[in-house]
């Protein structure tokens, strides 16, 4: 029973992925992503509290992963050659992007709507983010006195760098003929 529960809850997830990143999340409702999974409307209602809760819960798992990764990596800051970690890190944010590329086009295309869910989000995953790369900075400042970039272009070139595949997928694609895998 409780597996069935689970097996719905996940279909209900994959389904409102591919939808919200085919039709925007304005461009979906939840009449399209229950027909799609062949669920109750009321279901949706049930495990996330309509729409909106849906694309949270989406969200927050996917930001909940990433923060995971960066923890991971800025406690060991400690131990290790900072230049190494960063290279670590971002092998392992690419990585876990690839991995869940629905999650991360739907974050990053909702990232660019303001909105107050939207702010929270920022107000706590992003700042921490913003932490760990600035720890990440400063041990590489003290280790690599030849390190003259300020922490804000540090932080937009390496953000940009992470998130532009997520950002401009049909650019990559039709332009420059690369694929996300």
């Amino acid at each position: 029973m409780e597996q069935d529960k689970l097996a719905t809850k996940k279909k209900v997830i994959e389904t409102a992925l591919t939808l919200f990143k085919i039709n925007g999340y304005h461009g979906t409702s939840v009449r399209d992503i229950s027909k799609k999974a062949n669920v109750n409307i009321a279901t949706i209602s049930y495990y996330f509290k309509g729409k909106q809760g849906l694309l949270e819960h989406i969200i927050v798992e996917f930001l909940e992963g990433y923060v995971e990764i960066l923890d991971k990596h800025c406690l060991s800051l400690y131990d290790k050659n900072a230049n190494l970690i960063l290279m670590n890190l971002v092998g392992e944010v690419l990585n876990y992007y690839f991995l869940k590329k629905e999650y991360a086009s739907i974050f990053y295309r909702e990232l660019t709507i303001d909105s107050v869910f939207i702010r929270e989000i920022m107000m706590t995953y992003l700042a921490r983010e913003r932490y760990t790369f600035t720890q990440i900075y400063d041990a590489i400042r003290m280790s690599n006195a030849k390190l003259t970039m300020p922490f804000s272009v540090f932080f937009v070139q390496l953000k940009s760098f992470l998130s532009t595949p997520y950002l401009f997928p049909g650019y990559l694609n039709e332009v420059l003929f690369i694929q996300q895998n």
